[in-house]
């Protein structure tokens, strides 16, 4: 899966890695966006790699960009998060209120349009694997399943995965266990693996219709 959209395009959207880019491009395409002809408020989407460049590129981004939107982890504490992204939008001048909006935040500056969401849910803590696991279809009876296996797998045997990564190894035991195992994220959202009309993924699409759009 690749984007049509190039760098030459007039805004941008920033994910912290491959896994984000693709899977919205997927969740986005499965909701109806045409990527392979986009209109001028398609965004580039930029691999930044790493919170860590995402933060870095935020105050270069708003002043170059009339759009930008910037996608990243709230991770344990989500507050720390969005001050952290507060820091880098205050030199241009940019004011976030104190807390995110639940539906993604955006906000007008100066002609501009800047938009923050935090994975999963702009409330919780989490990243994409949480965003993509509520995508999947209710009543699914292999994901309690992946659960226990993962907890056996690091409890009685040893598997060193981290606390904080549970999640990540929890949906790739899930994703290993459907028709065609161990698709990406982006490809399996393509293939209805994840559910494209589940409640959380049509707010995000909505957030970034409303972005860029």
């Amino acid at each position: 899966m690749t984007a049509k959209v190039k760098r030459n395009a007039p805004h941008r959207l920033i994910v912290e890695g491959r896994d984000d880019q693709y899977s919205i491009i997927a969740l986005t395409t499965r909701n109806g966006w045409d990527w392979g002809n986009p209109a001028p408020h398609f965004p580039y989407i930029d691999n930044a790699e790493g919170v860590t460049n995402i933060l870095d590129a935020i105050d270069v981004s708003v002043r170059t960009y009339p759009r930008v939107g910037i996608v990243l982890d709230a991770d344990i504490v989500p507050m720390d998060r969005w001050n952290a992204v507060r820091t880098r939008l205050s030199p241009s001048g940019i004011s976030l209120p104190d807390s995110p909006a639940p539906d993604g935040t955006i906000v007008e500056w100066h002609g501009k349009r800047v938009g923050i969401w935090l994975m999963p849910d702009n409330q919780h803590p989490g990243k994409l694997e949480d965003f993509l696991a509520v995508l999947i279809p209710p009543g699914d009876r292999c994901w309690p399943w992946a659960e226990q296996a993962t907890l056996k797998a690091k409890g009685e045997f040893g598997a060193s995965v981290s606390t904080p990564d549970f999640i990540k190894a929890r949906i790739h035991t899930w994703l290993a266990w459907q028709e065609e195992p161990g698709l990406p994220f982006g490809t399996a959202i393509t293939a209805a693996t994840f559910a494209h009309d589940a409640t959380l993924a049509t707010t995000f699409v909505k957030w970034m219709s409303q972005l860029y759009t």
